[in-house]
């Protein structure tokens, strides 16, 4: 897949600048349900889907952490439709090659490639209040990267997201596909967190979705690095298309202050933070959280966690 960049005018990055900002994320939640959505007054419409056009490659930034939870249970493993027979987590212990063309690292932190049958043990659903009932998001379907089998996440509501343990400073890898094209509406595939894996706790450095492109947003203040440089509209920046498989690499450095993002090999500069922080990272999560866009449905294949560039070999 190749990407685009298109530039944009001072004018217009000074007069729509001014005009939007991406709102609060907070959310509320308890035993007994996800939490409300967060303030997202960008662009004419925060819930249609974007363009899904590839385009424009530039640089990217994220980041990860949180705590570890209680066992995975209720994981399905199913056809693409996404029914079948009842697994347990657990089980897995087939981890992916991981030593890819664009980096030397390999996967010493975690790395599957989901072939196994069940979620490894390491993999926890989030928030913990919506595990007893985390089979109604989360499946094992045939629609495999590499092989016959991926994750399959149906983003329905607040928050769906598996979480691995990590260190603070951490390399990652992971191939990803939606159901649809980059929305307008702001949407989280991957995060970084410092808390116990609640989507309310701690503090979140996520990558995914908004104005019809691939950004990076932090939790606490709302901030925002859109991979277009800015401009709150729909135009340029990193598109992902519908039905696609993408390799999302990046590149968390707590301590550091800095997060780094590639997609397909190419680093996103405009993605690119080293002030954020510092940050004590616990928790990479990877599913959907939704704030102010539309119901999604995610894949994710040949995740590899290291402390070095992994790369989108096989």
């Amino acid at each position: 897949m190749s990407f685009t960049a298109r530039s944009f005018g001072l004018f217009a990055v000074l007069t729509l600048a001014s005009l939007v900002a991406c709102g609060d994320d907070s959310n509320s939640g308890g035993t007994g349900g996800a939490g409300g959505s967060g303030g997202d007054a960008a662009g004419p419409g925060s819930t249609s889907a974007g363009t899904g056009a590839t385009s424009g490659v530039t640089s990217g930034v994220a980041t990860s952490g949180a705590t570890t939870g209680s066992a995975t249970t209720g994981v399905t493993t199913s056809a693409t439709t996404g029914t079948g027979g009842t697994g347990t987590g657990g089980g897995d212990s087939t981890t992916s090659t991981a030593t890819g063309s664009t980096g030397s690292g390999s996967c010493d932190i975690f790395c599957s490639d989901f072939e196994g049958g069940a979620l490894p043990s390491e993999v926890q659903f989030y928030p913990e209040y919506l595990r007893a009932s985390m089979g109604d998001y989360v499946t094992l379907d045939s629609t495999g990267h590499s092989g016959s089998r991926s994750v399959k996440v149906s983003g329905t509501g607040f928050s769906q997201m598996l979480g691995v343990p990590v260190p603070s400073t951490f390399w990652g890898r992971i191939y990803l596909k939606g159901d649809s094209a980059s929305q307008m509406g702001h949407n989280t595939y991957i995060a970084a967190t410092t808390g116990n894996g609640d989507p309310n706790e701690g503090e979140h450095i996520r990558i995914g979705e908004h104005q019809c492109q691939l950004e990076l947003n932090r939790k606490s203040d709302d901030a925002e690095k859109l991979s277009n440089g800015g401009m709150y509209t729909c135009s340029g920046g990193v598109k992902l298309a519908a039905d696609t498989w993408y390799c999302l690499e990046f590149h968390y450095d707590g301590p550091g202050r800095e997060v780094r993002v590639f997609v397909d090999g190419a680093e996103v500069e405009a993605m690119h933070v080293s002030d954020w922080g510092p940050y004590d990272y616990k928790l990479f999560k990877f599913g959907f959280e939704k704030y102010h866009g539309g119901n999604k449905t995610m894949w994710y294949d040949d995740i590899a966690l290291g402390t070095e560039r992994i790369g989108c070999g096989p």
